[in-house]
Parts: structure tokens; sequence; C-alpha cells
């Protein structure tokens, strides 16, 4: 029975991939912003049920810009490991309290 539902999860896995990775990716090539700021039609009505992404490394900025134009989906999101600009040109991760 447990190897059923682990096949099960790999199914699935593997179709959210490829529906994130088949999304309309934006001019840098992340396809994670692509979810954000340009989700599919099918994004949409899973996000409607209640599917939850979690966004890794994304900047603060286009996290910032989520909040300002995406407020109606925010439910649906979460971002973790959040990148930072210094003020030395280098990027750092903020500690979100997920270790």
């Amino acid at each position: 029975m447990k190897i059923k539902y682990t096949a099960i999860a790999i199914t699935v896995i593997c179709q959210m991939w490829g529906t994130a990775a088949s999304a309309d990716p934006d001019p840098e090539g992340d396809w994670q912003l692509g979810m954000i700021h340009d989700p599919s039609d099918a994004q949409l009505r899973v996000e409607e049920r209640g599917r939850v992404y979690i966004y890794d490394g994304v900047y603060d900025t286009e996290v910032k810009l989520a909040m300002d134009t995406q407020f109606n989906r925010l439910d649906n999101m979460m971002f973790v490991r959040t990148k930072v600009a210094t003020p030395e040109g280098e990027t750092e991760t903020e500690d979100d309290g997920c270790d």
C-alpha cells in the first residue's frame, strides 16, 4: 500500500512540474515568476480549490510586486528563502524561519 501512495505522489509531482515548466516563462526564463505574474487558467483553477504554491528563492522585489498586483491570490502563495540585494550589490537570503 505504501508503494502505491509513493507512486501516486511521484506522478502528481511530475505532473505539477510539467505544468509549471510549460507555463509561459518570463523574459529571464524563470518559470516561478511566470506562475506568479502570468498564471495559466489551469493554475488559477487549482488555486481556487485551495492549492498553495511554494515559491523558492524569488527576489524580494518580485514578492512585493506580487503583493501589489496579485492580491486576490496571496492566500495561495508562500515564499521561502527570499533573496535580497544588499547595498554592496551582493545577494543575501532572508531568514524565513523555515529551517
